[in-house]
């Protein structure tokens, strides 16, 4: 029997056909194009998650607002009327740590689940006395906007609307918290859907006493644009001119494109810097006679980014 023969030219490989075998891997110019695409998709994705995180943030403010609301409520309900905006022996109320001061935050504590704070005060004691150091100093973690900065730890983000303009705060103030003198709901003949309580704040550290003061460090008027404020505070208009002792100031926030506003039902809107400045005062006074025409016919709408959608309602 004869033995199996192999042809060796059907096992011979033509290299000189195929080539050299090439390696597996990306070439520069692959790599390029890979890490490109890469950040390209970095660059949709950075912003995509800065409005996120901003969105959760006024999210979280407008709910700190909610709960200022409900305690709003619960005292005007348990005392027939609402705190009163600042104590002091008299006005105008100066922004000096000096005066007894007590604000209208202190009063709303047993009904922000604080009652232990409001308990440690003496109410015969400035707020400034160091009977009251500790609480004055107290970090409340309710009045502060996820999206502040440089603010003092024991700051509030909130502020009671005392004026309708730029006025001292005193007795005479026609917003819902003035010097000594509390609020009630007969005296709001605006309504309080139409009647604006409370709204965003910004200040300088070093201007700032914290929510226990009764100064602008808790008060502020609708005598401003909305965040015109925030241009003195952060240095984007000049600081040469000085502001008197007296000097109130307006909202201010560090969200994008506006900040939020609580109106005396309870309805927390986010409004445009844009706002119409009349129409802001006309909301700060609770007994003008009159009910702004564009707060009926439209809702500014702000997006993450600061830009403003009217969103027509009629």
């Amino acid at each position: 029997m004869l033995a199996p023969t192999f042809d060796m030219q059907m096992l011979r490989t033509d290299f000189s056909c195929t080539g050299p075998r090439r390696n597996a891997g990306f070439t520069l110019v692959e790599l390029l194009v890979v890490i490109a695409i890469i950040g390209v998709l970095i660059g949709m994705a950075v912003p995509a998650m800065q409005n996120m995180r901003e969105l959760s943030r006024r999210s979280n403010c407008q709910f700190n607002l909610v709960q200022l609301s409900l305690a709003l409520s619960a005292y005007e309900t348990r005392n027939q009327q609402f705190p009163i905006g600042t104590s002091a022996a008299k006005g105008p109320i100066e922004n000096v740590p000096k005066g007894y001061h007590h604000s209208w935050i202190a009063g709303l504590l047993p009904m922000m689940d604080a009652a232990a704070v409001y308990e440690a005060i003496d109410q015969q004691a400035s707020v400034y006395a160091p009977e009251n150091a500790t609480v004055r100093m107290l970090r409340l973690p309710g009045l502060l906007c996820p999206s502040a900065s440089g603010i003092p730890d024991n700051a509030t983000c909130y502020a009671g609307i005392t004026s309708s303009t730029e006025t001292p705060i005193d007795e005479y103030n026609d917003g819902v918290f003035r010097l000594n003198l509390p609020t009630t709901i007969d005296e709001i003949s605006d309504g309080l859907s139409y009647t604006l309580f409370v709204g965003e704040k910004l200040s300088r550290y070093e201007e700032d006493f914290g929510w226990f003061s009764g100064t602008r460090s808790s008060l502020r008027n609708a005598g401003h644009g909305l965040n015109d404020e925030r241009r003195r505070i952060r240095g984007v208009q000049s600081a040469d001119r000085e502001v008197s002792s007296t000097y109130v100031g307006g909202l201010a926030s560090d969200h994008p494109g506006g900040l939020h506003l609580l109106m005396g039902s309870g309805e927390v809107d986010f409004r445009s810097n844009e706002m119409d400045r009349k129409v802001l005062m006309q909301m700060a006074s609770i007994a003008d006679g009159e009910i702004p025409r564009e707060m009926l016919s439209f809702v500014d709408v702000v997006d993450v980014d600061g830009n403003t959608v009217s969103d027509d309602q009629d």
